[in-house]
C-alpha cells in the first residue's frame, strides 16, 4: 500500500461534516439542490431523492427560501462572504450562514446555544482589548479573555517562525496543567495546505474527537468545503489531539499584514462545543488584537526606521567625505559594522579587502565570494546555517555562522559580507519530533500515512553551528545600509563624469590658449623681424653718421634693445616649437658642447672665470636640445658670477642606476629663497638680477626640454653665495620610444 504524506493529504474536500452542523448546497445557475448533509432530514421532512431539485419546490426548505439572507445571496452573488443569522426551525432557533463559493450557495445551521445576555457579557470582556498598547500586553489580555468567551481549559497564542515552525508566546490555563509557555512545535503540526486554509477560513472547532462525522449526499464530486465552519477534519488531526489527551479543539488565525501570523489555540480535555456566536465573538477579539500589535508594531518600526534613517544620513554624509568609493568604504568600514549590528563585517572592492570585528581570514573570505559569485545571488542573501550548511564544501570556522551578503558590483566581484557568531541555543519542544508509520481510518478507507507523534513530553534540543536568525528588522537595516552605499556609489559616479567633463572644457580651453600662443609666438617672431630690422639698420646709419658722443650713446641702447627684443622673440619661437617637434632620441656624449659653451659664455662675460670640467657621462636625447640646455645653464652660471672677484663655475656628473646627473656649480648672486617657484616661469628674472643682461626664457626652456627628454631640472642657491643646478638625465641603458610627448 502506498504511503499517504502528510502535507499531501487534501482537507478542504472531506466529503463530511461535523454532527453539530447541517450543510445545503444550492446551484447558483439554476437554484436546484447540489448537496446536502445527510442529517439534514433530522430538521426537515424529504424525499431523499431530491438532488438537482428546484428549492422552491420542496415545501419543507420555504423557510430558507424566504430568509434574507437567502433572498440576498441568490441576487448579490458576492463570493466568499459569510453572512449569518438566525432562523426559527420546528420551534428551535438555529444559526445560519450563508455564503457563495465556487458557484455553489452554501448554508449551515446549528443550534443556538448561547443565550442574549451571555454574549452581552462576553462582548464586554473585548474593550479593554482597544487600548491595550504593549505587545506582550496585547496578546496576554487575549487569551484571558477568549478563556472568558469559551471556558476552555487552555487558551494559546502560537506564532509562526520563519522557518513555519511554532512557538507559543502567550498562555491562559487551568492551575493544574502543564504550561507550553515558549515550547515549540514542528512545522508538520500545522502543514502547509492547513496554513493556506486559515488564510481562507479563519476559525475552525472540534467540538468532540470522537464524534462520527455525517456524510454529505451529492452527484458533485469533491465539495469543496474550505470556507466552511462545520467541515470534517482530518483523521490525522484527530488522531494528533487524541495522542495530546485533547477532546476539543476550537482555532482562530491571527492574520497581521495580509500574512497567517499565529493563531490563537484553544484545548479542553473533554468534548466541549462553542456556540458560533462566542466563537464569532472570540474571531471579533482575535482581529482587535491583530490590529493593535500591527499599530503597536507599526509604532515601533516607524520610530525605528526614523532612528535608522538618520544613522545612514549620517553614513551617507560620512561617505562621500572622501575622494573616492573605495576608500570611502574601507575608511569608514568601521561605522558600517556598528550600523549593522554583526558581529564582523568584511569588503571586496578593486581586488582589495577590508575587514572589522570578528570575520575569518582573508583566504576565506575570497573563498566566501567565489562561492556567493558562482551561486548568483544578485540580490541580499541570508543565512544563519551558513556554516552548518557548506562547512565541508568551503572548510568555513565558527565565525560565519551565520552570513548576509550583497554585490555592490557582480561582474568585478565588489561585495560586502557581514558575519555572525555561533549562537548556542535550547529549543524545547513539544515531544520528539519523530513520527510513526501508521494505518488510519480516512472515512471509508484506510491509508497507511505518518501517524502523529504520542508524547508531547517537552524535548529539549541543542541548538549548535548556527547564528542568531536573520530577523525582518536585521533585513531592513542592512537593506538601508545597502541602499546608502549604492547611492554613495552613483554620487561618485556622477562626481567623475563631471569631472571629467570639467576637464575636458578644460583641456579644449588648454588647447585653444596654445593655438593662440603659438600663433602669439609666430607673429612676435615673424611679423615683427622686419620692423626691428628695419629699425636697427636705420639706427646703425645714425650712429655711423652722428659725431655727437651722447648720442652715439642713446643710439647704441637703442641697437641693445633691439637686440635684446629680437634674441626674446627667438626665445619664444624655441620654446613654442618644443611643444610639436619630435625628435630622435640617442645616446650623446656633450664633452665637445660643454667645452664650446664654456669658451663663449667666457668671452661674452668675463675671460677671468675659472671654469672646473670634472668627469663627462654620455646621456640620452637630442643633440640640438641637449646642447640648448647645457647652453642656457652654464651661459647662466658664467652670467651671474662674472661680478665677483674670483668668478668660479664647476661641471661634473655623476651615475646614479640609470639616470646621470650634471652639477653645474657657481659662486655668483644666488636665487632668493621667496623666488624658488616662480624660477622656471617664462620672462620671470629674479630681483637680484636686474644689472644682468636676460629675458627670462632660458631656465623655461631647459625645464621644457628635461620634461621632453624624460628627465629634470632642480637646483640649490643661497644669495651671495651662489647656485648649483642638478640636470637629471637619462642614461644610455634606459630605451626610449622615438618621440616623447609632453
Amino acid at each position: 500500500m502506498e504511503l499517504t504524506q502528510c502535507h499531501n493529504i487534501v482537507i478542504n474536500t472531506p466529503g463530511y461534516i461535523q454532527n453539530f452542523g447541517y450543510l445545503l448546497g444550492i446551484n447558483t445557475k439554476n437554484l436546484s439542490i447540489a448537496f446536502y448533509s445527510q442529517n439534514l432530514a433530522d430538521i426537515f421532512d424529504f424525499d431523499q431523492n431530491i438532488i438537482n431539485q428546484s428549492l422552491n419546490s420542496i415545501n419543507c426548505f420555504n423557510s430558507i427560501a424566504e430568509h434574507p439572507l437567502y433572498k440576498d445571496a441568490i441576487t448579490d452573488h458576492s463570493d466568499k462572504v459569510k453572512c449569518s443569522g438566525r432562523i426559527t426551525l420546528n420551534h428551535q432557533e438555529y444559526h445560519i450562514v450563508v455564503y457563495t463559493y465556487n458557484h455553489l450557495l452554501y448554508i449551515e445551521l446549528e443550534q443556538v446555544i448561547l443565550a442574549d445576555n451571555a454574549e452581552q457579557k462576553a462582548l464586554k470582556n473585548v474593550k479593554n482589548l482597544i487600548s491595550t498598547k504593549d505587545g506582550n500586553q496585547i496578546w496576554n489580555t487575549l487569551v484571558k479573555d477568549i478563556a472568558n468567551i469559551t471556558g476552555y481549559e487552555r487558551v494559546m497564542i502560537y506564532k509562526f517562525n520563519a522557518d513555519a515552525t511554532g512557538r507559543v508566546i502567550a498562555e491562559e490555563k487551568n492551575t493544574d496543567l502543564e504550561s507550553f509557555l515558549n515550547v515549540h512545535y514542528p512545522e508538520s503540526d500545522i502543514p502547509k495546505q492547513a496554513r493556506q486554509l486559515y488564510l481562507k477560513n479563519y476559525k475552525r472547532i472540534i467540538s468532540d474527537v470522537e464524534s462520527q462525522p455525517v456524510p454529505i449526499i451529492s452527484a458533485i464530486p469533491d465539495i469543496d468545503l474550505s470556507l466552511s465552519g462545520i467541515r470534517a477534519i482530518s483523521p490525522v488531526h484527530l488522531q494528533y489531539l487524541k495522542n495530546g489527551r485533547i477532546a476539543s479543539s476550537f482555532s482562530i488565525s491571527i492574520i497581521i499584514n495580509n500574512e497567517l501570523w499565529g493563531m490563537v489555540t484553544c484545548h479542553h480535555s473533554t468534548a466541549r462545543h462553542i456556540d458560533l456566536d462566542g466563537r464569532i465573538l472570540s474571531e471579533i477579539a482575535t482581529f482587535i488584537a491583530a490590529n493593535s500589535y500591527s499599530s503597536y508594531k507599526a509604532s515601533l518600526a516607524l520610530s525605528y526606521d526614523k532612528q535608522l534613517s538618520k544613522s545612514c544620513f549620517e553614513l551617507k554624509l560620512q561617505l562621500l567625505s572622501k575622494n573616492n568609493f573605495k576608500d570611502s568604504i574601507f575608511e569608514h568600514s568601521a561605522l558600517i559594522h556598528m550600523l549593522s549590528e554583526t558581529d564582523g563585517f568584511a569588503a571586496l572592492i578593486d581586488g582589495q579587502i577590508i575587514s572589522i570585528g570578528d570575520t575569518p581570514d582573508n583566504k576565506l573570505i575570497i573563498s566566501i565570494a567565489h562561492w556567493l559569485q558562482s551561486q548568483s545571488h544578485k540580490g541580499f542573501y541570508f543565512n544563519h546555517s551558513f556554516y552548518n550548511e557548506f562547512n565541508t564544501e568551503l572548510g568555513l570556522d565558527k565565525n560565519c555562522c551565520g552570513i548576509a551578503s550583497c554585490f555592490l558590483n557582480e561582474a568585478q566581484g565588489d561585495l560586502m559580507i557581514w558575519f555572525r557568531r555561533e549562537y548556542k541555543d535550547h529549543i524545547n519542544w513539544a515531544g520528539r519530533p519523530e513520527k510513526e508509520i501508521a494505518m488510519l481510518n480516512f472515512y471509508k478507507e484506510e491509508k497507511l500515512t505518518y501517524s502523529p507523534r504520542q508524547s508531547f513530553a517537552i524535548y529539549c534540543e541543542e541548538v549548535v553551528n548556527k547564528s542568531r536568525p536573520w530577523r525582518k528588522k536585521d533585513i531592513q537595516r542592512l537593506q538601508k545600509i545597502k541602499e546608502v552605499v549604492d547611492q554613495t556609489a552613483q554620487e561618485f559616479l556622477y562626481k567623475t563624469e563631471r569631472a571629467n567633463k570639467d576637464l575636458n572644457f578644460l583641456n579644449e580651453e588648454l588647447k585653444r590658449v596654445n593655438e593662440e600662443l603659438d600663433s602669439y609666438s609666430h607673429t612676435i617672431s615673424h611679423d615683427l623681424a622686419t620692423p626691428l630690422t628695419v629699425m636697427k639698420l636705420n639706427m646703425q646709419l645714425m650712429a655711423k653718421y652722428n659725431t655727437d658722443q651722447p648720442t652715439i650713446d642713446k643710439i647704441h641702447n637703442v641697437l641693445n634693445e633691439i637686440d635684446n627684443m629680437s634674441e626674446m622673440m627667438n626665445n619664444v619661437l624655441r620654446l613654442s616649437r618644443l611643444k610639436h617637434s619630435e625628435y630622435n632620441f640617442q645616446s650623446i656624449d656633450p664633452a665637445d658642447i660643454i667645452n664650446k659653451v664654456c669658451l663663449d659664455s667666457k668671452l661674452t662675460y668675463n675671460e677671468d672665470v675659472e671654469i672646473h670640467i670634472g668627469s663627462v657621462y654620455p646621456v640620452i636625447g637630442e643633440k640640438s636640445l641637449i646642447q640648448q640646455v647645457f647652453q642656457n645653464v652654464i651661459t647662466n652660471a658664467v652670467k651671474y658670477s662674472s661680478q665677483k672677484e674670483t668668478p668660479q663655475v664647476s661641471i661634473r656628473s655623476a651615475v646614479e642606476g640609470n639616470w646621470i646627473i650634471y652639477e653645474i656649480q657657481d659662486n655668483g648672486i644666488g636665487i632668493p629663497y621667496d623666488s624658488k617657484h616662480d624660477v622656471f616661469k617664462v620672462f620671470n628674472r629674479m630681483t637680484n638680477s636686474k644689472s644682468f643682461f636676460g629675458n627670462g626664457v632660458g631656465l623655461s626652456i631647459v625645464d621644457n626640454i628635461m620634461k621632453k627628454i624624460g628627465g629634470s631640472v632642480d637646483f640649490e642657491s643661497v644669495v651671495d653665495s651662489g647656485t648649483t643646478f642638478y640636470l637629471k638625465f637619462p642614461g644610455s641603458q634606459v630605451l626610449f620610444r622615438n618621440s616623447l610627448n609632453h
